[in-house]
């Protein structure tokens, strides 16, 4: 048995966690079917990490990325993100890692890169890129940010599926340290087990019937005269757990505008919250899927 001092030997106990992250652990669990889940999971790192942005995908086998959400990205920065989802995903030593079982766990992005995996221009000519020798890959992105390094965060998923959480902020001679991945780390079981909770929900808004591929959430349910097509995109960036200034950003419109358009949606929907809508595409999609099973039935029996 270790001695009474053994216990009292603060060098080998883990640094406990800040008030700051015990406040928003709180709300993660009250809002763990949220559209609001991946919004308070940057905040929760955010007491744990100095970062600039945060980004949230979930990868699919050979499909493009899911992005499930951003912190407010400049304009620019988001052509960027849409370049990367649609494009150059493939290149990135997080996607190639996944493909080969990539597990949960927090990784530097300069780490996760093989040696000589430099890329010539040959090899990049069918994507959206530029060669920069100063970034961490060696390229960049056309429309992303320049200078930046990054954390990346790995959570596994049923089905094969993976959640990537990119930590990135501006290039510093010391970039994310030892202790920056340390404390995400300490974390890492809690967020894998929200984000899988989240994710057995929200995956149903993101992929509708299985009909669509890539990042855009399935609006049929919104489909007919019901609502406007502004109206729709912004029941889309919602869904998407987007804020109403992240919308406004990602709209070009003021805030005022996205709160009455959002005020008419609920509306016209008969709903009052964001959680609301959210559950309202979640019961669509139970609905239509048995609905169509009742269909194909019919169809063998006749």
């Amino acid at each position: 048995m270790p001695s009474f001092s053994a216990f009292n030997d603060k060098s080998e106990l883990v640094a406990p966690l800040p008030a700051s992250w015990m406040a928003v652990s709180v709300k993660i669990i009250e809002h763990l079917e949220d559209a609001v889940l991946p919004e308070l999971l940057a905040r929760a790192l955010d007491t744990l990490v100095q970062f600039d942005d945060c980004e949230q995908f979930v990868y699919r086998d050979d499909d493009n990325p899911i992005h499930v959400y951003d912190s407010s990205l400049s304009a620019y920065a988001k052509v960027g993100l849409t370049n990367y989802v649609k494009n150059t995903y493939v290149l990135g030593p997080f996607y190639k890692r996944y493909r080969v079982g990539l597990k949960t766990g927090v990784y530097r992005l300069r780490d996760m890169i093989p040696d000589g995996s430099f890329f010539g221009a040959g090899n990049l000519k069918n994507y959206k890129v530029s060669i920069k020798a100063s970034e961490e890959l060696g390229y960049l992105t056309e429309g992303w940010p320049e200078g930046r390094q990054e954390l990346c965060i790995a959570l596994e998923l049923p089905m094969g599926e993976c959640a990537g959480i990119t930590l990135s902020r501006r290039s510093g001679d010391a970039g994310f340290s030892p202790k920056d991945v340390e404390a995400v780390t300490s974390v890492i079981s809690f967020l894998a087990a929200a984000f899988r909770h989240y994710w057995r929900v929200a995956r149903f808004c993101y992929l509708g019937n299985g009909r669509r591929k890539g990042a855009d959430v399935d609006l049929q349910v919104f489909d007919g005269d019901v609502l406007s097509p502004r109206e729709r995109e912004i029941a889309q960036l919602l869904l998407r757990g987007h804020s109403t200034l992240s919308i406004s950003l990602q709209l070009g419109i003021s805030i005022t505008t996205v709160k009455t358009h959002r005020k008419n949606l609920y509306a016209k929907l008969g709903i009052a919250t964001q959680f609301e809508l959210f559950s309202l595409f979640k019961n669509y999609h139970h609905v239509a899927t048995a609905s169509e099973e009742i269909s194909s039935l019919s169809r063998a029996i006749s």
